[in-house]
């Protein structure tokens, strides 16, 4: 089935619009995934690789444990000869990093090009400026 989502991916350029098998992939539960870089910009080459975005929710015992968890996490994969790499932050850091504001994270939070999304994703955009 054809959603929006992989219409929006496709004419984003994207080589490959259904990205939901890739999240498997993913550290963790993720709140959202979005497309970033040459994609979203909308000046993709044939050779660019798919920049993914994301945050993902820690397990509460990592939360209250005496070592400080990894806050950001990067995976870079191939798929049908596209390479793929997915950057994800978590929820706490991300929440930092977005009330500085910084456009870094405000541009995934933001992006029209929602690969995963979830109802702490749609509270988080609620908060954007």
């Amino acid at each position: 089935m054809i959603t929006a989502t992989d219409i929006s991916l496709e004419r984003a350029g994207l080589p490959v619009t259904d990205l939901r098998p890739d999240l498997a992939h993913a550290p963790g539960p993720l709140a959202f995934a979005t497309v970033s870089g040459a994609h979203l910009y909308g000046f993709p080459s044939r050779d660019s690789d798919v920049d993914l975005r994301g945050v993902h929710v820690l397990p509460a015992e990592d939360l209250v444990g005496l070592r400080e968890p990894e806050e950001t996490r990067t995976l870079m994969w191939e798929r049908d000869g596209v390479e793929l790499d997915l950057v994800t932050h978590d929820l706490r850091k991300f929440v930092r990093l977005m009330l500085r504001p910084n456009g870094y994270v405000l541009e995934q939070l933001l992006s029209p090009l929602v690969v995963h999304t979830s109802p702490l994703h749609r509270e988080l955009t609620a908060l954007a400026p």
